[in-house]
């Protein structure tokens, strides 16, 4: 028998103007296995980050509902990392890193401990003592991975978060977030416009279709792990790529008319 962490029962969300209604989502059927990589790529405006928020619970659907089978009640649920870092600017690298563990009311001198720790498994080990304005895009990005982790949340929920950085930078914590997640295999779902991305990090690509956001393909992705950049030059990848592109392509094309009307 699997073991699910998470079950989405057609789910939908509507957001209600004054004037209209925009079904943005749905009804989205979808099962994620405990320790599962899961990617979900779509077009904009597909509903891709608000599904992630109402299983975050940071939103409610509007229809259905999302039954997530907890294994620790007491500990934290999930964690998210966003594309804009969500660092706090006036605390430093340690402060950051820690806080899900103050909140916690993990003991201080503990708390610095596991800190620290996350923040050598990240490569920031040297920067504690920092402020987030003096540091890059991809060292913020690599503090956001470290406190995401640094908890042991049952989920990672993850909002584009190399969209911002270069292309070189994005290759590099790519790597890097795969050498932590094969050493802890916490479920993550991982929101991305890049079907190289999707492919190189996930078990499973979620391929969503143009507003309201439908699955229109659930994707096994076949490379073996530890998974290297290698495997974008295999045959299989390629194939893989063309096929979530041509699915993408049908939904950007089909919504495009719509689009220069309004």
């Amino acid at each position: 028998m699997n073991d699910r962490i998470v079950r989405v029962e057609g789910v939908e969300r509507v957001f209600t103007g004054r004037r209209s209604a925009v079904h943005a989502l749905g009804p989205i059927d979808l099962e994620i296995e405990r320790g599962q990589f899961v990617a979900i790529v779509g077009p904009s405006g597909c509903g891709k980050s608000t599904l992630l928020r109402i299983i975050a619970g940071l939103d409610a659907p509007s229809a259905g509902e999302i039954v997530i089978a907890r294994k620790q009640p007491t500990g934290p649920l999930c964690s998210m990392v966003f594309q804009d870092y969500g660092i706090f600017p006036w605390k430093t690298v340690l402060a950051n890193v820690r806080l899900p563990l103050d909140i916690a009311h993990v003991r201080r001198a503990e708390a610095n401990a596991t800190a620290r720790e996350w923040l050598v498994r990240t490569g920031v080990e040297g920067f504690a003592a920092a402020y987030p304005h003096t540091l890059s895009g991809g060292m913020r990005q690599r503090v956001a991975l470290a406190r995401a982790f640094v908890a042991h949340p049952e989920m990672l929920l993850m909002d584009e978060p190399f969209a911002a950085l270069d292309a070189q930078l994005r290759l590099v914590l790519q790597q890097e977030l795969l050498r932590v997640w094969e050493a802890h295999r916490r479920t993550i779902l991982f929101v991305t416009h890049s079907i190289d991305e999707a492919l190189l990090l996930a078990d499973r690509v979620i391929v969503m279709s143009g507003r309201p956001g439908r699955i229109l393909d659930d994707i096994e992705v076949p490379f073996p792990r530890p998974r290297s950049r290698d495997a974008r030059a295999t045959a299989e990848f390629g194939a893989l790529e063309e096929r979530i592109w041509n699915l993408l392509k049908g939904t950007v094309e089909a919504d495009e008319p719509a689009r220069v009307s309004a």
